[in-house]
């Protein structure tokens, strides 16, 4: 079994919720009409967009990479 990557319920949770918003936000402002198929598609898309994300992460650095070295440390008593 392999490990789990990210957070992919909860991105898709999230993802879902950013989409509402965003509708509703645009259709306040008049931006879209209510008939329109982007009420739908628009909370859809942005689920399965942050779901992928999700499952892509974590985006940062590989597992593999090295620490950068340490800095050499100085005797301040003697300055």
């Amino acid at each position: 079994m392999t490990k789990q990557r990210g957070r992919p319920i909860m991105a898709a949770i999230f993802g879902f919720l950013a989409g509402l918003f965003g509708v509703i936000s645009l259709m306040a402002f008049g931006i879209i009409p209510i008939e329109s198929p982007l009420v739908t598609l628009l909370p859809i898309l942005l689920m399965i967009v942050a779901f992928s994300l999700a499952m892509w992460a974590p985006l940062g650095r590989s597992r593999g990479a090295t620490p950068p070295p340490e800095s050499p440390q100085t005797d301040y008593d003697t300055i």
